[in-house]
């Protein structure tokens, strides 16, 4: 359900949506580079910076600059809900024809807007275009991660080989809108994308360096991250563990038939000990696992049929103030 959202999308040309965590560091530079940038495209423009509740005291430092940038609209979240569900908010919120996404740590240069936004408004048959680094500033264990999370996008979702995924994009108001209307609460957006569209393509951007605090992405949200697209999206952990059942049942029936034939056609008796020891311990691991799947499948149908909402807005500063919790949203 939403409430007081406008969606009047004709107003603005483009809408830049940002997920702000630990962002206090870097706000004024941000805001004057993304005005600076924008500006120089010469069309009509809106700045979404979405907090979410970081405890930094951002609401503070935007309230101090917000008057020197019309264009600004900032969202102040109850608590946290995190980057995904902080994006879908901005992007329920954003009226622009075209919507791009980008991290609040400058590592995305705003001067790189106009490239993914003139890409895609000059080939209308396209639905997204993605900023592909010409090199990663990364740490090498975020870059691994990001390997591993390619392989389950184009093992899951036949995403092309050659086409790389990335926060710094630039989506049409119509996939926007697909976007929105998937009512889930675990909101996957690179994998929402790739589910609602294959018109993408990249352009390469420049990728900064981090220069203030470090990343809210450690391995182990990595792997996480990893890990809901395959549970959110495939069976594959479902599929692995009724092949391996089928594997330790033929692995059974030819060790049970060699037993057999060692039993009749030797003079002692087979001890067998080690092998029950084992055998027993394997069954017991794997139940646990299927168990353990099962349950990570449960609490999700659980998490889907609560109609918890994704978020609730406890107040905006900018073109349209609220001071009251009057936005949520289960879309």
């Amino acid at each position: 359900m939403k409430n007081s959202i406008d969606t009047n999308h004709s107003v603005t040309e483009i809408s830049v949506v940002i997920p702000c965590y630990c962002t206090t560091a870097v706000i004024s530079e941000l805001l004057d580079r993304l005005s600076s940038a924008l500006s120089c495209i010469n069309v009509s423009y809106e700045i979404i910076l979405v907090d979410d509740c970081a405890g930094d005291d951002l609401d503070v430092s935007v309230e101090h600059e917000i008057h020197c940038y019309p264009n600004v609209r900032y969202i102040e979240l109850m608590h946290n809900v995190g980057q995904f569900r902080a994006l879908m908010c901005g992007l329920a919120h954003a009226r622009g024809r075209y919507v791009i996404t980008m991290d609040d740590d400058l590592q995305h240069p705003p001067e790189e807007i106009s490239k993914l936004y003139n890409h895609l408004r000059e080939s209308p048959r396209l639905d997204a275009v993605f900023g592909a680094y010409k090199i990663k500033q990364h740490s090498a264990w975020r870059n691994v991660g990001s390997l591993l999370l390619r392989a389950v996008n184009t093992y899951i979702f036949h995403k092309p080989r050659n086409l790389v995924m990335s926060s710094f994009r630039c989506l049409n108001r119509q996939l926007v809108d697909a976007l929105l209307a998937n009512h889930t609460y675990y909101p996957i957006i690179g994998a929402l994308i790739l589910s609602n569209t294959r018109r993408i393509e990249n352009v390469t951007i420049q990728h900064d360096k981090r220069r203030h605090g470090t990343s809210n992405y450690n391995l182990i949200r990595l792997i996480r991250a990893t890990l809901d697209d395959i549970l959110s999206f495939s069976s594959l952990p479902l599929q692995l563990i009724s092949i391996i059942g089928v594997g330790v049942s033929l692995l059974s029936f030819i060790l049970g038939v060699i037993y057999i034939l060692i039993h009749l056609f030797s003079k002692g008796g087979v001890p067998g000990w080690t092998s029950l020891f084992l055998a027993i311990n394997f069954y017991a691991g794997l139940g646990l696992l299927s168990v353990g799947v099962a349950g990570e499948y449960l609490l999700r149908i659980l998490g889907e049929s609560r109609g918890q909402p994704l978020y609730v807005v406890r107040r905006t500063i900018g073109s349209t103030e609220t001071n009251d919790l009057s936005e949520s949203d289960n879309a």
